[in-house]
């Protein structure tokens, strides 16, 4: 049986190199001689399909299931396990993360610890109070330019949790987090031109005339 940590957990914003990390660690359990799996919702329609990618260019390939019950039906001939973006699940992956660790399984799991609006996102913070081993990682920020980003920056607008795609967000430290009320609200806000009174543009173009 294993004597290090069982379930561990890789979280962080965007961009700050989870799936690198879990991809590495399931590459090293691999050189153990160790047999092993990645599994990915199919909420995640970034990668290809039966693939995990990172955006360094590393990928490995997975196992693409619609529900968390069905990791059960793959983890027969895993020792080790990798759980790729974990915040798509629904709430009954921390069943069969505790199912798995009754059977003596090691988990590797990554995904986002907080979502567009700061907070914890889906299932992750249970799985963060259920793991061994927590690794926090952090990207550049894309305002700033600091090495400390911890937040995911939505770009457009909408009130939908779930958003899939690299275009829609971005990193950000936590002193260049905008809460989406207030990025939204700026968003909204009228060009500069358009909102000038027409009775004031009337009144401009007289007094140009008369001088």
């Amino acid at each position: 049986m294993f004597s290090g940590y069982r379930f561990e957990m890789i979280v962080g914003c965007m961009s700050a190199g989870k799936s690198s990390e879990l991809i590495r660690r399931i590459e090293r359990a691999r050189l153990a001689y160790l047999p092993t799996i990645i599994v990915r919702p199919a909420t995640d329609t970034r990668s290809k399909p039966n693939c995990v990618e990172s955006r360094n260019g590393l990928a490995s390939q997975a196992i693409v299931v619609d529900s968390a019950d069905e990791i059960l039906k793959y983890s027969s001939h895993a020792v080790v396990i990798g759980l790729d973006e974990c915040q798509f699940f629904e709430d009954d992956i921390v069943d069969v993360v505790q199912n798995l660790l009754r059977q003596k399984k090691k988990i590797i799991a990554s995904g986002l610890d907080l979502d567009y609006r700061g907070k914890p996102f889906g299932p992750v913070p249970v799985l963060l109070a259920m793991a061994d081993r927590v690794d926090k990682l952090l990207a550049v920020c894309r305002k700033c330019g600091s090495d400390f980003a911890c937040r995911t920056q939505r770009l457009v607008q909408s009130q939908e949790t779930i958003l899939v795609g690299d275009a829609q967000y971005e990193a950000r430290c936590i002193h260049c987090f905008e809460p989406p009320g207030e990025y939204q609200l700026r968003l909204d806000l009228p060009k500069t031109e358009q909102a000038v009174p027409q009775l004031v543009l009337a009144a401009m173009q007289g007094v140009e005339l008369a001088s």
